[in-house]
């Protein structure tokens, strides 16, 4: 797969739309986001409701206006959400989740080529559309950053040690030179492409849709 194809709109399309067809996806959503995330959301979205109340802030965007922003904010999180984790289902012969199917292969190329971490921003986008939804300053701009911070603080605490013991020097080499969330701009055309895009695959690989981005 040449450069051009990989940044091909259509190219990244098929692969979300692969993932989506994934049973690997639907048991993280049913194990992790069913009976965690989604009942912590409501819970701190009450306490940010709360919290609006008691310093008497209102909106922050007049309705129906945060209405759209709300939906432009979750389909676009949810998009790079899914194409991240085609990377990792294609590209690191995984799943999105440790506790589903660990990555096979360290993915270093493409989106991961930018940060080490791209799918947090894909749910740092779904999480803010909660924010225009329910109209809430509080939940919006003092909730959600510490929800960042706290879920960086966790990747490099609990999930990066881990990264390096299984994939050991590769990974201390790819966190070396790939910042932890903030994307670099300028990427080398190799670190993009990687080497699914030039056909490096693994014999097995030969019946599944190849990703041109992506990172374990």
């Amino acid at each position: 797969m040449s450069g051009a194809s990989a940044k091909n709109p259509a190219s990244r399309l098929r692969s979300i739309l692969g993932v989506i067809r994934q049973p690997d996806l639907y048991q993280m959503v049913v194990r992790i986001y069913f009976p965690i995330l989604f009942p912590l959301t409501f819970l701190i979205v009450l306490g940010a409701l709360n919290l609006d109340r008691a310093l008497g802030w209102t909106m922050i965007v007049h309705p129906p206006f945060n209405y759209v922003v709300a939906a432009v904010l979750f389909v676009a999180g949810a998009l790079l959400w899914l194409y991240t984790y085609a990377a990792l289902v294609f590209g690191g012969d995984g799943s999105p989740s440790p506790a589903i199917r660990r990555t096979q292969r360290l993915v270093t190329w493409g989106i991961y080529a930018r940060c080490r971490n791209p799918s947090i921003h894909g749910k740092l986008l779904g999480v803010l559309s909660v924010g225009f939804l329910i109209n809430s300053p509080s939940f919006t701009f003092i909730l959600v950053p510490l929800l960042l911070t706290g879920s960086l603080i966790e990747k490099v605490w609990r999930q990066e040690p881990v990264l390096a013991e299984v994939f050991g020097e590769e990974y201390q080499a790819y966190r070396q030179r790939v910042p932890l969330f903030l994307p670099r701009i300028f990427v080398p055309r190799e670190e993009l492409e990687g080497p699914l895009s030039h056909g490096r695959s693994k014999p097995d690989d030969s019946d599944r849709p190849i990703v041109p981005t992506g990172v374990g």
